[in-house]
């Protein structure tokens, strides 16, 4: 337990860190990661307590993990800005699916779910292929961190709750 409440430390120590550099809190922890075609569900805060019940889990789950292991897993959960939705998913899935004695910390931090977005010419080409009626079913929305407006499938807006301010 006091390996964990190091790691913890180490985590909150590099947070700090980040945030004196000019990134705040908030931006640096609520973005939504942003991909070419497609974004992240998950978006929301990370808290070291939910970082401690999951390290807590590998640790149960992959007992012969090196100490080495979680510093270098808490560095990077922090700079690819996951939530504690996220987290605890992918230590869910790793746990679930690790077909090898050990993982990797590429095996938590690949794990993202994401949908599907289009900008407007990829629109059109749909419109073209299945009929104007596909514009009723995506909805356009314009994210921060774009330039331009994408559209995203009315389910997933609802499903995700996702709007302009995202």
């Amino acid at each position: 337990m006091e390996n964990i409440k190091s790691l913890i430390k180490t985590a909150t120590v590099q947070l700090r860190e980040k945030t004196s550099q000019g990134l705040s809190t908030n931006t640096s922890l609520l973005i939504r990661a942003q991909y070419n075609d497609s974004i992240s569900v998950y978006a929301g805060v990370f808290t070291n307590e939910v970082a401690a019940v999951n390290i807590t889990k590998i640790k149960a789950a992959f007992p012969a993990l090196p100490d080495g292991f979680y510093d270098i897993l808490a560095s990077r959960i922090i700079d690819n800005n996951f939530c504690n939705e996220r987290l605890t998913d992918a230590v869910n899935h790793v746990i679930d699916t690790c077909q090898y004695p050990t993982p990797t910390v590429a095996d938590f931090v690949s794990f993202d779910r994401k949908i599907k977005v289009f900008n407007y010419e990829e629109m059109l080409k749909k419109g073209s292929e299945f009929g104007n009626e596909i514009w009723n079913n995506y909805r356009a929305i314009q994210f921060k961190n774009r330039a331009k407006k994408v559209w995203v499938h009315v389910d997933d807006i609802k499903m995700f709750n996702l709007n302009d301010e995202v």
